[in-house]
Order: structure tokens, then sequence, then C-alpha cells
């Protein structure tokens, strides 16, 4: 079942949307019905981000990376020497 949903928007950032969804052979209403389905995927997943930065996010936590920031450190002062 679809509803009709009206929405109030900058008018440039219409015209990038109907732009964006004519290039990919989209409608508006699908790309903004795309992205809320992604925001509201599940309510586990709802405040993570979306995408691959999403994906990657948190996946060092718990692991010692602090010898990467030394090696860069001490790369990056022997190349300014």
């Amino acid at each position: 079942m679809h509803k009709k949903l009206t929405l109030k928007m900058d008018n440039a950032a219409i015209e990038a949307a109907k732009s964006f969804g004519k290039a990919n052979q989209t409608s508006v209403s699908k790309l903004v019905e795309t992205y809320f389905k992604t925001l509201t995927h599940n309510s586990v997943s709802a405040n993570r981000i979306p995408g691959v930065v999403g994906e990657l996010a948190g996946i060092l936590k718990g692991k010692d990376v602090d010898y990467i920031q030394k090696d860069y450190t001490n790369y990056l002062e022997s190349k300014y020497k």
C-alpha cells in the first residue's frame, strides 16, 4: 500500500534529487523511500551509519592499534627531517 507524503525541502535539494533520479532512472519518491528504509532498517541498526563507513565503524574496537600510530609517527618524523 502506498500513501502520499508531502515534504518541504530547499529548492536546490529538490532539483539535485530530480537530476540524480533522472540520471539513475528512478523517481524522487523511490529515492526517499529507499533512504527511509535504510535509516530504519531495524531497531538494532537504526542508530548505525549506513554504507561502507557504517560497516567499518568499530572494526578495530578492542584491538591494540597503538603501535600503528607510533610507526606512522616515526615514519613522518623521518620523512620530514
